[in-house]
C-alpha cells in the first residue's frame, strides 16, 4: 500500500514501538516520528464524527506529550558524561511510560477498527490519482458501497475502467460518487445501531 494511510499501517508503527525492549530505546526515536506523521494524518480522515476524532485527539495528545518528554531523556542519555548512567534509567523510565500511552491509543484503535478502516478509504478517495484503483474497488466492495452486480462488471472488464480513470474528469467524478456511497454507507450503519440501542 505505500504510503497511503490505512489503520493497517497505524497498528504496524504501533505495534513496532509496542515490541521494543526498555533496553531498545535508543530505536523508539525513528519508529516515533513515523507514527506521529501517521497520526497526524488519521486525525485528518476521522474529522468528519467529532466524538471519535475528539477522542482520538486527546489520547493523541497524550501520546505526543508522553512522547516529547521521552525523546528530552534519550537525548539528555545520548550526551554522555559523569549522569549517564542516571540519565540511562530516565530515558528507560520515561519510554515504559510513552509505551503506556501507545498502547492506549492501540485499544482504541482496535475498538474503532471499523470506523478507522473507513475515515481511511474517504480520506484516500480525496486523491484517486494516489491509489491503485482496483485495491479502491475492492474496499468499496468489502464495504458494500457498491452491489454484487457493479463489481462482477467491473471486474469482467478491467481494462476499460482503468483507462477510464486517466481522465481526469472521470476520476473527479467516481471520487465524488463514491464519497456518497460511503456517505450513504456510514449512515446505514448508524441506523443500525441506533435501532439495536433502541431495541434494547
Amino acid at each position: 500500500m505505500g504510503d497511503e494511510l490505512t489503520l493497517e499501517a497505524v497498528l504496524t508503527a504501533v505495534d513496532r514501538l509496542l515490541e521494543l525492549s526498555p533496553r531498545e530505546v535508543s530505536s523508539a526515536g525513528e519508529l516515533w516520528s513515523k507514527l506521529d506523521n501517521i497520526l497526524d494524518g488519521l486525525l485528518g480522515a476521522a474529522k468528519f464524527d467529532a466524538a471519535r476524532h475528539g477522542r482520538l485527539a486527546e489520547l493523541v495528545a497524550s501520546l505526543k506529550a508522553a512522547a516529547a518528554q521521552f525523546l528530552q531523556s534519550l537525548l539528555n542519555m545520548r550526551r554522555g558524561g559523569p549522569l549517564r548512567d542516571d540519565w540511562t534509567r530516565f530515558a528507560e523510565r520515561d519510554f515504559i511510560k510513552f509505551k503506556d500511552e501507545v498502547l492506549a491509543l492501540r485499544e482504541f484503535l482496535v475498538g474503532e477498527a471499523d470506523f478507522l478502516k473507513f475515515a481511511c478509504l474517504r480520506a484516500r478517495l480525496r486523491d484517486l490519482g494516489r491509489i491503485d484503483p482496483e485495491k479502491l474497488f475492492e474496499e468499496l466492495h468489502e464495504e458494500r458501497a457498491i452491489s454484487e452486480r457493479t463489481w462482477v462488471l467491473l471486474m469482467a472488464q478491467p481494462n476499460a475502467w482503468q483507462k477510464a480513470l486517466k481522465n481526469r474528469e472521470v476520476s473527479g467524478e467516481l471520487a465524488r460518487i463514491s464519497s456518497w456511497l460511503l456517505d450513504l454507507q456510514e449512515a446505514r450503519r448508524e441506523r443500525r445501531c441506533l435501532a439495536r440501542r433502541t431495541a434494547r
